[in-house]
């Protein structure tokens, strides 16, 4: 069974939220508006559906308005459905939907509300909060991909368990938490069977190129060392994440008039956060979706330096961009 990850797969939206067309919904406004007229007075009848069969006339425009007026109601409230499901819930409404299943979002760094000014703690962005909620329900699933991967990530979020029997017909379970975590420090991570009874667990950090410390890898270590975390019949290794570097750099052309400043500095910009979401292990870098942001950000024509193939990675590797560098130039 394949699982849809946040971030990677799409999700077509469900029908619930979707928006009639202009067309249909005004047909429907003047059918109704003629039908009510009809039952009353049919002459009138005949004289408004002249008047509806012109655009231009007052009655027409104002359904016309009606009908944009409703799509745009349709619009507000579908919005406010798709926040009440994970896959597009977003702050603390994606709390909300985390809380049901028992977590919650983690705190980055913890900011310095007694600093001038006041510093904002740093809280886990939604789409890392998103992959947890969907790795949740895994947890059980001993020795499988996502439990491992669901271990990795949530370090220190797990109790140690011991099991004891003072005496007969008594037992007694104790839960111990640890007081410091290290699971705001892990950005992604997976296990992979690498020989007969061997797991190796792979870890990407958040800071820096995603090369964990020698600290975080220990305490991963430590983790799988658990009876009540690996499974007994695997022997799991630790590795840091091979890091794959790679730059951006590109040509962008755009039509006279815009200022190539503000143009430079949104394709930068986007081409950052393209980065970033690829900087996963196994992930993938595809120079027509460089391409594509960069068009997006207002380039005519383009020559894209590099990367001039895709960079994929397998699990133990993760992509990493070390600069960015757009030249404008008018057409």
């Amino acid at each position: 069974m394949s699982m849809l990850i946040p971030g990677l797969n799409q999700l077509a939206e469900p029908e619930i939220v979707k928006v009639e067309n202009f067309e249909t919904l005004l047909a429907e406004f003047k059918a109704e508006v003629l039908a009510y007229v009809a039952a009353r007075d049919p002459a009138k009848a005949a004289r408004l559906q002249e008047a509806l069969e012109n655009d231009s006339e007052l009655l027409s425009m104002a359904l016309q308005a009606m009908t944009l007026r409703l799509q745009g109601h349709e619009r507000k409230y579908n919005a406010r459905i798709k926040q009440m499901l994970a896959w597009w819930a977003t702050g603390s409404n994606l709390d909300a939907r985390g809380a049901d299943l028992g977590l919650e979002r983690r705190t980055i760094s913890p900011g310095d509300p007694s600093a001038f000014p006041p510093v904002d703690p740093v809280l886990e962005e939604d789409e890392d909060y998103r992959l947890r909620y969907y790795l949740a329900p895994h947890a059980p699933a001993a020795g499988s991909r996502l439990q491992y991967r669901r271990e990795a990530m949530t370090l220190g979020e797990r109790a140690t368990v011991t099991v004891e029997a003072p005496s007969a017909g008594q037992l007694v379970v104790t839960y111990t938490f640890a007081e410091d975590g290290f699971a705001a420090q892990m950005k992604d991570a997976n296990g992979r069977r690498t020989a007969p009874g061997q797991v190796t667990v792979t870890a990407l950090a958040r800071e820096g190129n995603g090369t964990p410390s020698a600290e975080l890898l220990e305490v991963v270590e430590g983790h799988f060392a658990r009876d009540d975390v690996r499974p007994e019949t695997d022997q799991v290794i630790v590795q840091a994440a091979e890091i794959v570097p790679y730059q951006i750099a590109a040509i962008a052309y755009i039509n006279p008039g815009p200022d190539a400043q503000l143009t430079k500095e949104a394709a930068e910009q986007a081409l950052g956060v393209y980065a970033a979401a690829r900087h996963r292990l196994a992930s993938y870098v595809d120079p027509s979706r460089i391409n594509q942001v960069l068009h997006d950000s207002g380039a005519e024509r383009l020559e894209l330096l590099s990367p001039l193939v895709p960079i994929e990675c397998e699990a133990h590797q993760a992509p990493f961009c070390i600069g960015i560098n757009v030249e404008v130039r008018p057409l």
